[in-house]
């Protein structure tokens, strides 16, 4: 404070008074100090609004204002530099008054002299700098609070709401209203979690798997982390929850991609290695064929051949996920390709009676695409819920949406659903749990849907149903 000048608006109308704090000024001779004086209220308003001076102060009285007035003038300005009122002897209310509007201190004016007056000048500045730092440290941390990705929290110990991130809303769909009247417990499904909660005060929760139930009852993956803190020995729980739903979906998908290659060089070099002897086999039966006079005696090589046959469409089975990739996007219409992939399946939808339910965005939805292979990955989806669904009860809800800068397309069933066991593996190529599935549906849907730059994720619970939720993203 002593190396530089600090400036002070000092407004008063009693000429005498300041002659004589300015003398007071002079001589606190450790400070250096530029002090400007006001008569009057209008003039101390001008220069008030020119926000330059480091220390306000104000004689109560001033003519038909008072220094009340000035400090509500100063706090409409938000300025945090100190004021201190100058009062006259038994003025406590006003003082009082004063300091609840935002004044640091006040001084007797009777009573005044070069001491009290340092005293106060010390503790109004220390006391500001004390504010400004925690209050500026105050707009650092809630910056980050607020923009961070993260669904920062704070609960009290029951796990009830009290304060949150912008980034609650997104992840969970409710409005940040509707979160405050939520309890934090509501929102996770984990039979563990209550537990670990309940001891969170004797060991903190880090970095905890979660499934997060968002207000579309939508499930996502997240880190579950929290503490308890405290303030004025009031405990509180501070929380964060980190989605991680696109990363685990990632990591899936990158597993995945590098069995469908493995599985994929295995399978051509083994369907090589078969047909090679398979078209010697069927080209031996032809001869034979021809120069058997016997008819019976033909009835055997036609088993060859026939035989033959059916391993070769096997094989061309076999080898379909790998062709996926090998498409032509142009820019077509996503509800167009849904409902050729609806009409496809419409036999077995009635034969089954199964009611499918449309919930098309009102807009559009286009995207370069290849509508004969993304018909056929939809066709798949629509199948498969199918079979898993009851006759006459099953419901399929198929739902598009334009979410920023993705377009989403959801299969919702109310099906068997699938079991958790099977849940990390029903995109695999050859995985099936059908008796008579041969596991290429969903494998082949996968790379098709890659192929078209978009993402599929499942969400399932035996006995209540299956979601597929496929998003492509949108190049604006």
């Amino acid at each position: 404070m002593n190396n530089r000048i600090i400036k002070v608006l000092l407004v008063d109308d009693d000429e005498d008074d300041y002659f004589l704090t300015r003398e007071y000024f002079q001589d606190l001779i450790n400070w250096k100090f530029d002090v400007t004086w006001c008569a009057t209220f209008r003039d101390a308003e001008e220069k008030i609004r020119s926000n330059k001076y480091d220390l306000y102060l104000f004689d109560y009285l001033l003519g038909g204002n008072t220094g009340i007035d000035l400090i509500e003038l100063t706090s409409q300005f938000e300025y945090e530099e100190p004021i201190i009122l100058l009062t006259g002897k038994g003025d406590t209310k006003i003082a009082v008054e004063a300091l609840r509007l935002g004044a640091t201190d006040y001084l007797i004016k009777s009573e005044l002299d070069a001491e009290k007056l340092e005293r106060s000048i010390r503790y109004a500045l220390e006391r500001t700098s004390v504010l400004k730092a925690l209050k500026h440290s105050e707009r650092r941390y809630r910056r980050v609070f607020e923009e961070s990705n993260d669904f920062l929290f704070i609960s009290d110990l029951s796990g009830n709401i009290i304060d949150l991130n912008a980034s609650g809303s997104v992840l969970t769909g409710y409005a940040e209203d509707e979160l405050r009247s939520r309890n934090i417990l509501d929102l996770i499904e984990d039979p563990q979690f209550t537990v670990l909660w309940n001891n969170i005060e004797e060991h903190s929760i880090h970095d905890h798997e979660v499934k997060l139930q968002t207000r579309d009852s939508d499930k996502k993956y997240c880190l579950f982390s929290a503490t308890v803190e405290f303030d004025d020995n009031h405990p509180y729980i501070q929380g964060r929850l980190h989605d991680m739903t696109a990363r685990k979906q990632s990591e899936r998908e990158r597993l995945f991609s590098e069995k469908m290659a493995v599985t994929d060089r295995l399978v051509r070099m083994l369907a090589h290695e078969v047909r090679n002897p398979l078209t010697n086999v069927n080209l031996s039966a032809e001869q034979l064929e021809m120069e058997l006079v016997d008819e019976d005696q033909k009835f055997y090589t036609q088993i060859i051949k026939r035989n033959c046959t059916r391993i070769n469409d096997l094989i061309t089975q076999l080898l379909q996920p790998s062709t996926s990739a090998d498409i032509e996007l142009v820019d077509n219409s996503v509800h167009l390709v849904l409902r050729e992939s609806i009409g496809a399946a419409l036999d077995r939808v009635q034969l089954k009676r199964i009611q499918i339910v449309s919930q098309f965005a009102e807009e559009e939805l286009v995207l370069p695409l290849d509508s004969v292979s993304l018909q056929m990955a939809f066709l798949n989806l629509i199948t498969n819920a199918i079979e898993a669904m009851e006759e006459d009860r099953g419901i399929l809800r198929i739902t598009t949406k334009n979410q920023g800068d993705a377009i989403l397309v959801i299969f919702s069933d109310n099906g068997s659903g699938i079991s958790e066991e099977h849940m990390d593996r029903i995109f695999e190529p050859y995985f099936t749990g059908k008796n008579n599935g041969m596991g290429i549906g969903l494998s082949t849907t996968m790379s098709i849907i890659h192929a078209h730059h978009g993402r599929i994720d499942v969400q399932s619970e035996v006995g209540v149903g299956t979601t597929f939720t496929i998003s492509f993203q949108v190049t604006k």
